[in-house]
């Protein structure tokens, strides 16, 4: 069902899904232009519409070629965000159909991607979830950065900039895998891009040098034409454009399936294994491991009974392997209806730098530091917010040389029957 919006905006179709926010392609009949609706889901928490609202509010202050507008956003009987739609593709798309991008569209709109976060972190803001479905392409217009809202999987600009930067190999190779060397992969890209993202990725590159990387990197083509844009990605914004006349008109609205075949019909490309310039495979460049920083763990629960929450298997929250566990007990009821959360408090044997966390997906948690466990949960100064999913999550932490840190899981996800559990595999504090 569409989200409940002014008259203004008249809701065409509809898009998908990205996380908890739904998307619909509509018409603003005041300006008489296309927008993109995200509607965050109805049953969200008051508190997730306040970060929701908020972090798209600080987007809108921020304008640049690359980044998409924000419009409008709005709380109250729906929450939503009416932002700039370009007739574009996400990478993710164009990645599903097979498709990575050639070196002409690349670096210009790389160089501009990155730009457009530097201008976003130096405003305050952090996106906070960039990956592939965040950035969208057109043929005729420029990259932009949007998706905001999204709940955070990262909490700083490093991790923004890491993030964009896996996205941008991700763009032209197919894969996240750091051990590919994109240029060994893409003709006539320079071996600069492969140190440049691997420099990004390690937070050895902001995002300023990383753009000003991408802007100094020449390519040549040895055929011309070769690897263009390809005509069939007219196709599905085409489709749209049209369906959304047609539907506008009829005063219809019609559920899309992203992954309907229709919409992006390609097959994989084949990934070619191509040699260095000199004639040898140039390995990635080195990057030292994190260490990582002895900790004692206890379980959390000031709003239970004060008895301990599964506190025997505390210890397979930190043994290094992520096939064991540590479980919440079994909730018959989702946790937010019970109490505010439950969690875990970690004391460190020196200043951790990083924290790194695998667990169930669907999870939401927060990150906190204290001096000293406090009496209560207000007494934690929380730094991180997200959801956890099937990768590891990396957050970066600030310097703090004493004290103690939480991981406090505000939801569970349900295992069936109507049972809420939390399971995290392992939590890897980092220097």
């Amino acid at each position: 069902m569409a989200p409940k919006l002014p008259p203004r905006y008249q809701t065409q179709v509809r898009l998908g899904r990205d996380g908890d926010v739904e998307e619909w392609l509509a018409t603003d009949t005041a300006l008489d232009r296309p927008v993109l609706i995200r509607s965050l889901d109805p049953s969200s928490t008051d508190r997730r519409q306040e970060r929701y609202t908020a972090a798209v509010r600080n987007a809108a202050r921020v304008s640049h070629n690359h980044l998409a507008k924000v419009y409008e956003v709005s709380a109250g009987e729906a929450t939503y965000a009416v932002v700039e739609w370009n007739g574009g593709v996400s990478i993710a798309d164009r990645l599903e159909a097979g498709d990575t991008l050639p070196v002409q569209e690349f670096l210009p709109n790389a160089a501009g991607l990155a730009e457009g976060l530097a201008a976003l972190h130096a405003s305050g803001t952090v996106h906070g979830a960039i990956d592939s479905g965040a950035v969208q392409f057109s043929a005729a217009h420029p990259a932009k950065l949007g998706a905001y809202g999204r709940q955070p999987a990262g909490s700083s600009p490093a991790d923004d900039t890491r993030a964009l930067a896996t996205t941008l190999r991700q763009a032209l190779t197919g894969s996240t895998a750091t051990e590919l060397r994109p240029s060994q992969l893409v003709e006539g890209l320079p071996r600069s891009v492969d140190d440049a993202l691997a420099a990004a990725e390690a937070g050895a590159l902001d995002a300023a040098h990383l753009a000003a990387a991408m802007r100094a990197a020449p390519f040549h083509t040895d055929t011309a034409g070769d690897g263009a844009w390809s005509w069939r990605w007219l196709i599905p914004a085409g489709v749209l454009v049209a369906a959304a006349m047609v539907f506008g008109a009829l005063g219809l609205t019609v559920d899309v399936d992203p992954d309907s075949p229709f919409l992006f019909p390609a097959t994989p490309q084949e990934v070619v294994d191509r040699p260095a310039a000199d004639g040898t495979a140039a390995p990635p460049p080195a990057i030292e491991p994190p260490e990582t920083i002895p900790v004692t763990a206890r379980s959390y629960d000031p709003f239970g009974d004060n008895a301990a929450e599964n506190e025997s298997s505390i210890p397979l929250i930190h043994d290094g392997d992520r096939t064991t566990a540590w479980r919440t007990e079994r909730y018959f009821s989702p946790l937010t209806s019970l109490k505010p959360g439950v969690g875990v408090v970690f004391i460190p044997a020196g200043e951790p730098a990083a924290v790194t966390m695998i667990g169930a997906s669907g999870i939401s948690y927060e990150v906190g530091w204290a001096a000293a466990i406090p009496d209560d949960i207000v007494g934690w100064d929380m730094v991180a917010t997200g959801t956890l999913g099937a990768a590891p999550v990396t957050i970066q932490l600030p310097s703090r040389q004493e004290g103690v840190w939480l991981l406090w899981l505000t939801s569970l996800p349900d295992v069936g029957d109507g049972i809420h559990v939390g399971e995290i595999g392992d939590v890897r504090f980092t220097r």
